[in-house]
């Protein structure tokens, strides 16, 4: 047994230290579940062990919030839950969960990404976006493909129409804006030079 020495919750989660130096770090929903204070006696690893026991429903009730908002990556989830301290395997029983009931799917988040980024961005972005949430590069590359280049052209030719009022038709610096928003080279100069037209 050990001595709980200070109890304090931050951004969801509990941290409780013990006379020993010991830190157990607990997400608030279970602190809330089994509270402890200052003076009381207890053991860190039984204490742990039944955080990662009752953790299950708990991250399950977390993931849905979070999942009502909008499409979310696995990774998102699972860097979610792990911010607020559930234990790795009442993680993966969310995610098995999850994906037993279609609620989570990276390829319908990449698609779902795509759709929406590609309005202000080019196509390297959005892959170097997805990475960044963890989707794979095949179904990253599969979502991707779905978006014709004659389009990403059009958005690409849109926002070099608004830059060339800002750059008053200086086509290496058009170029080099659209480059950094994610367009390939070739695209940003051709749309560059059409939109320098004007």
């Amino acid at each position: 047994m050990d001595r709980v020495t200070e109890v304090s919750r931050k951004n969801g989660v509990a941290t409780v230290k013990f006379l020993s130096g010991e830190t157990v770090r607990v997400p608030s929903a279970l602190y809330l579940e089994r509270r402890v204070r200052a003076g009381d006696f207890m053991d860190p690893e039984a204490y742990r062990l039944f955080a990662a026991q009752r953790g299950y429903p708990h991250a399950l009730e977390s993931a849905m919030k979070f999942l009502a908002l909008r499409e979310r990556s696995e990774q998102e989830i699972t860097s979610r839950l792990r911010r607020s301290c559930y234990a790795d395997s009442a993680i993966q029983k969310v995610l098995d969960t999850l994906k037993a009931h279609h609620l989570v799917s990276d390829s319908r988040f990449a698609e779902e990404w795509v759709a929406s980024r590609s309005k202000k961005y080019g196509k390297r972005r959005i892959a170097q976006e997805l990475r960044m949430k963890g989707i794979s590069s095949p179904e990253a590359q599969q979502a991707l493909d779905e978006w014709p280049e004659e389009e990403e052209y059009r958005r690409a030719l849109e926002h070099g129409l608004k830059l060339n009022r800002k750059f008053q038709g200086d086509r290496q610096k058009i170029t080099q804006a659209l480059i950094r928003r994610g367009y390939s080279f070739s695209i940003a100069r051709k749309a560059a030079e059409e939109a320098a037209k004007t």
